[in-house]
């Protein structure tokens, strides 16, 4: 049995957080309990949070490290967890074709992590980064409000585990306090023959906690996180993401009815304000009035209303 294999069933056998016998785990893997204490002793060096009383071992509250084995635990969610990865995206679909819908990679840290129009998104230790396998069974329109509908499941989640007022930049940005704490990106896989979607992925990262060293340079005026301070317990995450799951599912289920439209106009942090957007290739001003039926955004610009149905906006200014 490799090491590897080993240290991953410790941890499926400690995620309960409960203190669990040394001999029980030693009897269960079919190793020796010398063989349990030095994989503990890994683990430990890995940054995980463990304690031994009286023969048990059990995964601490405080422990920080996120971990597969304990999301899946404490969620029931299909999880596929990497410390590093390249991208989520991209590892679900890896597995999309014959995956189980809501399989979920989930990623401590990404180094190729891929925003909207292109961009790279910055996916340093300290964040939640995870994508989700839908196979959407409706029109690829009704697809388009799938990232409308995360947005508000996210921003739920964060007001209920985190207890922070978090507002939506049209489209698919988390604000608090003016700065961005979350990005969502849905990508559609079609099917080249018949034109339908066969699979969607909806891709999430939040800063949970602020990086060592800061943000980067490029963003260090613009990202925020929901923790400043030290790295939260993992089990901030994980309830993190098991709530946006369960917020994001009852939507999903619904999805063409827009169940989350309200909520979505109400926490739009763009109404009454003063933002540009371009559009025919030129940079045009405009005020938000407004969240149309579909999530477009409505702009008044010199008395004339304009829908805007895809694009990217930035605020003027803050009033």
């Amino acid at each position: 049995m490799r090491k590897s294999t080993i240290k991953n069933d410790i941890l499926r056998a400690l995620a309960s957080g409960e203190l669990v016998s040394g001999g029980l785990i030693a009897s269960k893997l079919g190793v020796s309990r010398t063989a349990v204490w030095k994989e503990i002793n890994s683990l430990r060096a890995e940054g995980y949070f463990i304690s031994g009383l009286g023969g048990g071992y059990m995964l601490t509250p405080n422990n920080t490290r996120l971990c597969g084995e304990q999301l899946r635990f404490t969620t029931g969610e299909n999880v596929v967890f990497f410390d590093k990865t390249v991208s989520t995206n991209e590892e679900i679909k890896l597995i999309a074709e014959s995956g189980e819908e809501f399989t979920v990679a989930v990623a401590r840290e990404q180094t190729g992590g891929k925003g909207r129009m292109g961009r790279k998104f910055e996916s340093p230790v300290g964040g939640l980064y995870f994508s989700v396998l839908l196979k959407p069974r409706f029109s690829a329109e009704t697809c388009l409000k799938i990232t409308t509908a995360a947005a508000v499941a996210m921003a739920r989640a964060i007001e209920k585990v985190c207890g922070k007022s978090a507002e939506i930049k049209w489209v698919n940005d988390i604000y608090i306090k003016q700065k961005k704490v979350c990005g969502i990106l849905t990508e559609g896989v079609f099917d080249a023959e018949n034109g339908h979607i066969k699979y969607a992925v909806l891709g999430v990262g939040v800063n949970v906690a602020t990086p060592k060293g800061g943000f980067p340079e490029e963003i260090r005026e613009t990202a925020g996180a929901l923790f400043n301070t030290s790295t939260p317990p993992a089990l901030i995450y994980c309830a993190l993401f098991g709530e946006f799951m369960k917020f994001f599912k009852e939507y999903y289920t619904d999805i063409a009815a827009m169940p989350h439209l309200e909520e979505y106009r109400r926490r739009s942090m763009l109404a009454g304000r003063t933002v540009t957007y371009k559009r025919d290739g030129k940079s045009r001003t405009a005020t938000v009035c407004g969240i149309g039926d579909n999530a477009e955004l409505l702009v008044k610009e010199k008395g004339k209303t304009t829908t805007l149905k895809s694009g990217e906006v930035s605020i003027e200014k803050y009033e």
